[in-house]
């Protein structure tokens, strides 16, 4: 089971790495602080700060989809990120004070020919990534909202609908070593994801698949000399179905995992990590309307619901090249709430101060 719950954290990293490696491509809205590989390796010292709002919104009310067989929206926004690749890098330091939205919504009267619906929406904000770095200083400020939205109304289902949302702050990703690092993620600051569906009509044989992950004070690093970080805000997940009564469907799988105060590395010098006062909450619900209008909960039949909360989790790798142990000087503490809703015929896990290594 331990096994199966990291590997599936793990692929969820995987996922937030590859974002921030493409967000240079990524259509985002303004503004957008990008340094160029040039322009970051040649400074020694760089300094970002966010303030305001980003709004990737894409609203389509289609009346008539016609001979449209596949729709596919994707709504994204990057803020302080710096990414060189493998090169070097001395300093950085990333202030983030405000909100992200990112808002995919569809409003269908007809399904007509279509067979599949892909909504992707995700943020990212306070991301590095390079080579051998230096000193990294990340902070997500009080107020401070990343909101990953997906929304559909529609009848009937074709044969596929997927919703996916993914925010991410304070990222420090690299190859090769972090010599210090601070983060803080603050009380009042809050990742959201909201995906939800709402069939209107008769729905039909397809399936549903419904997937969230907040990522928050994330390191992977090869070597990582000293990190000092606090998690104090709040990370929510809902994913929701509605039905009307009577209404089919072929399969619903609803996911969502919440990870705060992460690393990965071969060796650690020392790590003080805190969170306290937060939230980490997964809402997995299906719900069908009744005929007198009112709701209830349903977990039958073919629905499978995942929920996971991660807070304070250290994976030590592989040993050291030349076979000498790892000393590692580690202070945690959590004092954090964890909540999950909907875990029929899936997994729950809610892990606290957890150390992994692997040998």
């Amino acid at each position: 089971m331990r096994v199966f719950m990291f590997r599936s954290l793990r692929v969820s990293l995987a996922v937030a790495c590859g974002v921030a490696i493409v967000v240079p491509g990524f259509p985002a809205a303004e503004p957008l602080e990008l340094l160029a590989s040039d322009e970051a390796s040649r400074s020694t010292q760089i300094i970002q700060r966010f303030a305001g709002q980003q709004d990737a919104t894409q609203v389509l009310n289609w009346t008539a989809p016609s001979l449209a067989v596949g729709v596919r929206q994707t709504a994204s926004n990057a803020g302080n990120v710096v990414d060189i690749n493998d090169r070097a890098l001395k300093s950085v330091r990333q202030d983030f004070d405000g909100k992200q939205l990112s808002l995919n919504e569809i409003v269908l009267n007809t399904v007509a020919a279509l067979e599949s619906i892909e909504q992707d929406a995700s943020n990212i904000g306070n991301a590095v990534i390079g080579g051998d770095i230096g000193n990294v200083e990340q902070y997500f400020a009080d107020g401070s909202v990343q909101h990953a939205m997906n929304h559909l109304i529609l009848p009937e289902l074709p044969n596929t609908v997927r919703q996916s949302g993914l925010n991410t702050m304070n990222l420090v990703y690299s190859e090769q070593s972090v010599a210090l690092s601070s983060q803080n993620f603050t009380k009042q600051a809050e990742q959201v994801v909201d995906n939800r569906l709402n069939i209107t009509g008769a729905g039909g044989g397809g399936a549903i698949v419904q997937e969230g992950t907040n990522l928050g004070n994330i390191i992977i690093a090869r070597n990582v000399d000293e990190v000092v970080r606090d998690f104090s805000g709040d990370q929510v997940i809902n994913n929701v179905v509605t039905l009307q009564n009577g209404a089919r469907w072929g399969s619903i799988s609803q996911n969502g995992i919440n990870i705060a105060n992460y690393i990965e590395a071969e060796s650690i010098g020392y790590l003080r990590q805190t969170s306290s006062n937060g939230r980490q909450i997964v809402n997995n619900r299906v719900e069908q309307v009744t005929l007198d209008g009112l709701t209830q909960t349903i977990t039958s039949p073919n629905i499978t619901q995942n929920s996971n909360n991660y807070v304070n989790v250290i994976v030590l790798k592989k040993a050291l090249p030349d076979g000498t142990s790892q000393v590692v000087d580690v202070l945690q503490s959590a004092e954090y709430g964890q909540t999950v809703q909907g875990a029929n015929a899936g997994a729950v896990s809610q892990t606290g101060n957890a150390v992994v290594i692997e040998r």
